[in-house]
């Protein structure tokens, strides 16, 4: 009778243990989840920085034009966000953007110009951290120089983070297995 307790108690102790790592499991993959994308986060935002740093000390060619400045500047620092995204993945689906066979960006229009998923933007200056760059409603915050001298830079990038845990799929309600994540850095040009 003994033994029979004690075959029961080990049994109801390996039920007990498999109903219960389950969830713990899960707690442990979501944590690291986390951390992948925390990680992410803060490589997104060192690569923006580097990005906008580049831009902002390019050495503007007066020989030509301001468009061919603004598309070489972007090439610039698209090469330098590529460089420092470390372990991030740069192609699709993850980062997406070209650069012409000369390491331009495609030929920019007018004081924003968008390459996959970078965006680099001019403007005179900012009303809030969060105002638009340049202000479409405020004239005033439009760049003025060609050479984009003492102007501002912003530069957003943005960045897809893969989910590797399931059902954190259906928490973060990203759709696709992608988390989206940007920075956007703000500098003046020297």
């Amino acid at each position: 009778m003994a033994r029979a307790r004690s075959n029961a108690a080990r049994g109801q102790a390996m039920v007990e243990f498999a109903l219960v790592l389950l969830p713990i499991l899960l707690v442990v993959v979501g944590i690291i989840q986390f951390g992948l994308l925390f990680g992410a986060s803060v490589t997104l935002t060192n690569a923006a920085r580097e990005g906008a740093r580049t831009g902002t000390v390019y050495v503007y060619d007066h020989s030509k034009s301001s468009t061919y400045n603004d598309a070489h500047r972007c090439g610039e620092m698209l090469a330098a966000v590529r460089g420092s995204m470390g372990l991030l993945g740069t192609s699709s689906p993850n980062f997406s953007a070209t650069l012409n066979a000369d390491g331009s960006c495609p030929t920019p229009t007018g004081e924003t110009q968008v390459n996959g998923d970078i965006t680099v933007s001019y403007c005179a200056h900012v009303t809030t951290p969060d105002a638009p760059c340049p202000d479409t409603t405020d004239t005033d915050t439009t760049c003025l120089p060609d050479t984009r001298e003492r102007c501002l830079v912003r530069l957003t990038v943005r960045y897809r983070s893969a989910i590797i845990v399931p059902f954190m799929d259906q928490i973060l309600g990203t759709g696709g297995g992608l988390f989206g994540q940007s920075a956007t850095v703000t500098m003046v040009i020297n």
